[in-house]
């Protein structure tokens, strides 16, 4: 105990650090990239997807699925902490955030299967995952369609950046042909990306960081998932028809050309 609570309190001195930034996203938009950039230039940061709960259960439906995975007393303890930090960030007088947007398909196509394994529960209980692979993504395909919240990652502006820190993008996207956004608003100084040119956006990165030697690092994640047979079959299968509707959410139509929307489509289209 003596030993987390020197932890935490070693962190609560990282998040008053001056030159601290917060990276501050949704799930699975490429991030992972900046992290390892920042910690290589010795800055410290934070990185969080949201300062409510865990992700997965403001994601998915079957939230009874999800809670097998987390223990409820580290589940409440974690919130706190959320809660506690939080109140320390809103404290600062300034604060620099990176934020990060990408292909909606491809964002929720990547967080469902980062988060398969919660599938997998209701599929043991009605043998799906004992069949053929045939069975297995058709019951996939449903806990896609049905468990996972589309709408939450158009909402995910308004419902953290805007709401916690008092930071609208919305009306700072007036050119949606640009690769990146400074927004500097109640306190905040925002860099939002598009993850699709993160790697051309070290340049970006490093005035944003105050860094004139910035280069983008590579987070060497591992490529080869355990669920990569299954992934590639879901995505010869799947109707991605069925999600174009996200593209017309406000956050993407802002963000987001026609002439990229229309490579996003024809890239998901079978």
């Amino acid at each position: 105990m003596k030993f987390s609570l020197a932890r935490q309190r070693a962190f609560d001195q990282t998040l008053r650090e001056p030159n601290f930034v917060l990276v501050y996203q949704m799930g699975k938009v490429g991030s992972s990239s900046i992290e390892a950039s920042l910690e290589h230039c010795n800055i410290p940061s934070w990185h969080i997807h949201t300062f409510d709960d865990n992700e997965e259960f403001q994601m998915y439906r079957n939230t009874s699925d999800v809670g097998c995975f987390f223990d409820w007393h580290i589940r409440a303890a974690y919130r706190l902490t959320l809660a506690h930090r939080l109140r320390i960030l809103k404290k600062r007088d300034h604060i620099k955030i990176i934020t990060l947007v990408r292909d909606p398909v491809a964002t929720v196509v990547s967080r469902f299967f980062q988060d398969l394994h919660i599938q997998l529960i209701e599929g043991k209980k009605n043998n799906a995952i004992h069949g053929d692979m045939d069975a297995t993504l058709n019951h996939l395909i449903d806990a896609f369609d049905n468990k996972l919240r589309h709408d939450y990652f158009t909402e995910w502006f308004d419902r953290e950046l805007k709401r916690q820190f008092g930071v609208d993008v919305m009306p700072h996207l007036t050119d949606a042909t640009q690769t990146h956004w400074r927004i500097q608003e109640n306190g905040c100084d925002v860099l939002l990306m598009k993850c699709e040119a993160i790697n051309q956006s070290a340049e970006v990165l490093g005035a944003f960081l105050d860094q004139t030697d910035f280069s983008l690092q590579s987070s060497n994640e591992a490529s080869n998932k355990w669920y990569s047979a299954l992934y590639q079959r879901f995505k010869e299968t799947y109707p991605f028809e069925r999600l174009f509707c996200l593209y017309d959410a406000p956050i993407y139509k802002a963000v987001y050309s026609d002439d990229e929307i229309a490579r996003f489509k024809q890239k998901w289209g079978h």
